[in-house]
């Protein structure tokens, strides 16, 4: 049973606010500067905010020549402004863009714990909006330079707002302008989203309770003018810009697709998102089945207060859900809008925990032990299986003269931080149980919270950031760093032409990078008198793979048009990155030459030791 003065203290004043802000904080911030561009969403993202800085046209959202109408571009603003305030845009700083979505997970916890004062009492929402700032997926979210941490925060902004207009004495104007500004904001950020979430719910409500007039306060005739104010002005310009391509691909090539088929191959099945919530919410997945349980109680009980809330509760979290439960195409993420409402039913079960049943208790601690179980293999294996970058590719390519370029082994340091995070992750999850098992209370939910900050700190700026295989695009930025050193120019001025074509590459590299086939690459190559920087992807061409790797194994005819080209480059230094192409799943290893050197030195290619000009040597 939580000890009512100890929670009350926690959740006293400013206090409260500032620990909820830090630990959503925390979470959001682990990885923030060490995990690399994430392919593929964020460094599009990243890419197209960059140009905008490049270009100076911050109407138009375009990734390299191809025009990105898939979302509004309140993200790409917001993105923009934290580089240009604390980065910018030729220094290719990640960290930068993903500050914006480190302000929505905050928001997103804040307004949690605003809202639901009103409706659940302040330590209830004290303690669902701390748990619901350190759950996995929020706290991943808030760590990405993409649109749904910042989304969240919007969306959470104007629940909170409706929830203060149905349960407060005197909401004010306040209530309605905050409540109108965030969901302009959120349908600028993605969309239908934001006013979908608050649609349903206040749908759902007037259909259950046949009343409409808890509306009134946010109900105010200006209230959609500002909202319209908000999103009018950039809709306008870019359906002017784009001859009415932006809507017409947003609503017809992005959105369409998702609600017929399963887009992109992320699909699934109804009970998709119920699957993964023990995962993805946890910590807050503790407290989760007692606060059900009480939502469900409230609604059968004599108190109307209760009753009313629970109703509440459910509105937001259940036709939401249902919803994206029903959609063909599914993503994890696609839930976490409902989250603050799951988390403010937790953060309730916890503080009236003495009224849980037994089985709720028990349900909730197999919850928890799930996903703390599931998360102790994953981050060992993670590291385990792309902590080095070592494969027979890389060595055969060493061999046939190109520079190493890969790490065989694991880094002891590594090594360290990563098990030493697991340990205390571990620790702190198991300390959870035991204190909620023995003597429930405000240490529980500390160490609850602190398992949560400790699997983000782990996993993202442990076991992931560690993941050297997966760095391919940091491996190309190293390699073209010597750029001066080979060929007289800067590695700002050299351009880059690759046959790898994931976005962090791009993003990494800049603008000017020409991506294309094998065949594009090299003919791209030959058309130039300047030094270039070339990146070969052998994973997609097997042919390439073989020439580079096993020439032996090739007839002359096979070998004779790959020598016959290479030589042409006048390639003087070789270099290569290996590693894993997790967008696509498979293991990668880039040949990286350099053609068109500044010395006089003898230009080089794989086989300049191994076959002679004459096919009949």
């Amino acid at each position: 049973m939580i000890k009512a003065g100890s929670m009350t203290e926690l959740a006293r004043g400013r206090r409260a606010w500032w620990i909820i802000g830090l630990v959503a904080a925390l979470a959001a911030l682990a990885g923030v500067f060490t995990l690399p561009p994430i392919d593929r969403d964020e460094s599009r993202y990243a890419q197209a905010t960059a140009q905008m800085l490049e270009t100076g046209n911050f109407v138009e959202i375009n990734y390299l020549d191809e025009a990105r109408n898939k979302k509004p571009v309140g993200i790409y603003w917001l993105q923009a402004a934290a580089v240009s305030l604390v980065s910018d845009a030729e220094d290719r700083q990640i960290w930068a863009y993903r500050l914006p979505s480190v302000l929505g997970a905050i928001l997103a916890a804040l307004a949690t714990f605003w809202g639901g004062q009103r409706i659940i009492g302040r330590e209830a929402a004290f303690a669902g909006a701390a748990l619901f700032a350190t759950t996995v997926l929020l706290g991943i979210e808030g760590g990405i330079a993409k649109t749904d941490a910042m989304l969240v925060g919007c969306t959470t902004l104007a629940m909170a707002a409706l929830a203060n207009a149905r349960g407060g004495t005197s909401p004010g104007w306040r209530t309605a302008l905050l409540f109108w500004c965030a969901l302009g904001a959120g349908a600028l950020i993605k969309g239908p989203v934001t006013p979908m979430v608050v649609g349903l719910t206040a749908l759902a409500l007037i259909i259950w309770e046949r009343k409409i007039g808890w509306l009134k306060p946010v109900l105010v005739w200006w209230g959609p003018l500002l909202a319209a104010a908000i999103v009018a002005p950039w809709l306008i310009s870019i359906q002017i810009a784009t001859e009415g391509g932006f809507l017409r691909e947003a609503l017809g090539d992005d959105l369409a697709p998702k609600l017929i088929s399963a887009d992109e191959r992320h699909g699934g099945l109804p009970g998709y998102h119920l699957m993964l919530l023990p995962l993805v919410f946890f910590p807050a997945t503790l407290f989760l089945i007692p606060g059900a349980g009480r939502v469900v109680s409230a609604l059968r009980g004599d108190d109307d207060r209760k009753a009313a809330t629970a109703r509440f509760l459910i509105a937001w979290a259940v036709p939401t859900w249902l919803v994206f439960e029903i959609l063909p195409t599914k993503l994890p993420h696609y839930v976490l809008p409902v989250y603050p409402a799951l988390a403010l039913a937790a953060g309730l079960g916890l503080v009236e925990l003495a009224k849980a049943a037994p089985w709720q208790r028990w349900a909730s601690w197999a919850l928890f032990a799930i996903g703390a179980a599931a998360f102790a293999v994953f981050l060992p294996y993670v590291f385990i299986t792309y902590g080095n970058n070592a494969s027979w590719d890389a060595i055969r390519l060493v061999g046939a003269g190109f520079e190493g370029g890969f790490q065989l082994g694991y880094d002891m340091s590594a090594i360290a931080w990563v098990f030493a995070g697991l340990a205390l992750f571990l620790a702190f999850a198991v300390a959870a149980l035991v204190s909620d098992r023995l003597r429930p209370g405000v240490l529980t939910l500390i160490f609850a919270l602190l398992s949560g900050v400790g699997w983000h700190v782990a996993a993202r700026s442990g076991a992931l950031a560690e993941a050297y295989a997966v760095r391919l695009a940091d491996q190309v930025r190293a390699a073209r760093a010597y750029s001066e050193t080979i060929t007289g120019l800067s590695p700002d001025e050299i351009v880059t032409a690759s046959s790898f074509t994931e976005p962090s590459l791009v993003f990494s590299l800049g603008t000017d990078t020409v991506l294309g086939t094998t065949e594009e690459v090299l003919a791209f190559a030959e058309s130039r008198d300047e030094p270039i920087m070339v990146v070969l992807d052998l994973s997609r061409d097997a042919e390439l793979r073989r020439y580079l790797t096993d020439p032996a194994a090739l007839a002359w005819s096979d070998i004779q048009p790959f020598a016959e080209r290479f030589g042409a480059l006048r390639i003087c230094y070789q270099t290569l990155a290996a590693g894993t192409n997790y967008a696509r799943g498979s293991d990668t290893v880039l040949a990286i030459a350099f053609t068109h050197c500044a010395t006089d030195e003898i230009p080089l290619h794989p086989l300049d030791n191994e076959v002679s000009d004459d096919p009949q040597d």
